[in-house]
């Protein structure tokens, strides 16, 4: 028999897992739209959110969506920290013979996390397995499929196995004369590229090399410019005078790259408690923090902010004095130049009276809890405001 407390305590519960999966719906939604729209840093930011609360969804095609956010970001969460981490517990809680997609793509992200990790023997298992899940999908398994062929041929490549990487592309079928689409093209020379390189036939390899990394260089694609560009650098850099001898083509490869990463915030050396990074500690923190102050009636606001080009982020912090925010602030910095604050009325007003903060950001979007909302109800409210002025 269930006591009127317990009953109370199940009844917040189930709201808040109706809330949750009402938040991953619109927060994928709007992950696809910023995507879509090449706002990587919003996109991003989105994902981020989408990784704090997945482990809590009950909702299979949940996980699926927001693997395929995962995918298109694959090389930039791979250098998430603790990433495999949370993959490898989603992996334990799907149903192979319903989802092997789901299957496939966390095999898949793990064989680029240890890529990235110089783990490679572990690499060409892990795109294996997410070619072996990817075949067992019943139907539109070409994205999946491909990606894995992809990850399975240049991890091959990386660990000299050229016998069998060639196994595999007669298998696949990747030849110039057989390419359906320019993506297909684009793949085939990148691999051929890579093979004349690791072949000692440098001045194809070095050609070819440079003229994909220029396209990369300016092109608004992110999921494959960023995947072969690091693919690239890792075969560059096995040669051992490359710093002296292809010194320009590493350039190349790190001006792809170091674009990419200016959608992770670079973490500060800084004592300030109200800066978070961690984005499950920082959607933790920020859902307790909106049930204290919604309890105490307080006004919370929520913004977007850019810093402006004269400011960083260590400049930001120093004009913010923490230590008087007394549980009334909380940053969180979620790429190079954007963040997310949360403050109440009361160090609302310090904020806005301090011009040097105010001249130093550009508002991107805001949404107070003029009504009693939630932490999750109020930060999707931010992102449909942003969008729709987008």
């Amino acid at each position: 028999m269930h006591t009127s407390c317990e009953t109370s305590v199940q009844h917040s519960l189930n709201n808040e897992l109706r809330l949750i999966e009402r938040s991953l719906t619109l927060s994928i939604k709007q992950f696809k739209t910023f995507y879509a729209n090449k706002q990587f840093d919003e996109a991003f930011e989105q994902l981020q959110f989408i990784l704090a609360i997945i482990e809590r969804s009950k909702n299979p095609e949940h996980l699926s969506e927001a693997l395929v956010c995962c995918v298109n970001f694959a090389s930039i969460v791979s250098s998430i920290p603790q990433s495999d981490m949370l993959i490898n517990s989603i992996i334990h809680t799907i149903d192979t013979d319903s989802f092997p997609q789901n299957l496939s793509m966390c095999h898949y992200l793990l064989s680029i996390h240890a890529l990235e990790n110089n783990n490679n023997l572990e690499a060409v298992q892990y795109a294996k397995s997410a070619y072996f899940y990817a075949l067992e999908m019943k139907e539109d398994r070409l994205f999946y499929e491909c990606n894995a062929q992809l990850q399975l041929v240049t991890a091959l490549l990386e660990i000299g196995s050229f016998e069998e990487a060639h196994k595999y592309i007669d298998q696949f079928n990747w030849y110039i004369e057989h390419c359906k689409n320019d993506a297909e093209v684009v793949f085939v020379h990148s691999i051929q590229a890579s093979t004349n390189f690791l072949k000692q036939n440098y001045e194809m390899a070095v050609f070819a090399m440079s003229s994909l990394l220029k396209k990369f260089n300016e092109s608004n694609e992110i999921m494959y410019t960023s995947f072969l560009a690091r693919h690239f650098y890792r075969i560059i850099r096995k040669h051992p005078e490359a710093s002296l001898l292809y010194g320009d083509l590493m350039t190349l490869c790190e001006q792809v790259i170091e674009r990419h990463k200016s959608y992770i915030p670079a973490e500060l050396n800084t004592s300030q408690n109200v800066l978070i990074y961690n984005s499950k500690q920082f959607y933790q923190l920020a859902d307790t923090f909106f049930a204290k102050h919604i309890n105490e009636n307080n006004l919370i606001s929520m913004y977007k902010l850019e810093l402006k080009s004269h400011m960083n982020f260590t400049k930001l912090f120093n004009l913010i004095d923490s230590e008087s925010a007394n549980n009334q602030l909380i940053i969180y910095p979620y790429s190079e130049q954007k963040f997310l604050l949360i403050t109440t009325d009361k160090f609302q007003d310090v904020l806005l009276n301090n011009k040097q903060f105010k001249s130093s950001l550009m508002y991107i979007g805001s949404a107070e809890n003029t009504e009693q909302k939630s932490f999750y109800e109020l930060y999707n409210e931010l992102n449909l405001s942003i969008i729709s002025r987008s």
